[in-house]
């Protein structure tokens, strides 16, 4: 375990080492750059499918649409607020 955990910290000192250097500071950002980097982490088409399922946010007008097609309801919900991300 000994070796194992020095070779863990001769690795992990070797990446630190190699990153850039506090004296170069950091990269500007471009225009460009930033409209590449904004599309790559924006949600594709089809990656949230979570957000298109239609959900019902009022309890009571999904008691009445469960009622009315026979069907249950699922109720979701947390401590903090829903969980669905409507902000």
């Amino acid at each position: 375990m000994g070796t194992q955990w020095l070779s863990i910290c001769a690795l992990a000192g070797v990446f630190l080492c190699a990153g850039p250097s506090a004296a170069e500071g950091p990269k500007s950002l471009t225009p460009e750059d930033f409209d590449r980097l904004h599309k790559m982490i924006k949600p594709q088409p089809g990656e949230s499918r979570f957000l298109e399922i239609p959900w019902v946010l009022s309890l009571w007008e999904a008691r009445q649409q469960a009622a009315r097609e026979g069907k249950p309801m699922l109720v979701w919900a947390g401590g903090w607020g829903v969980p669905i991300g409507t902000c």
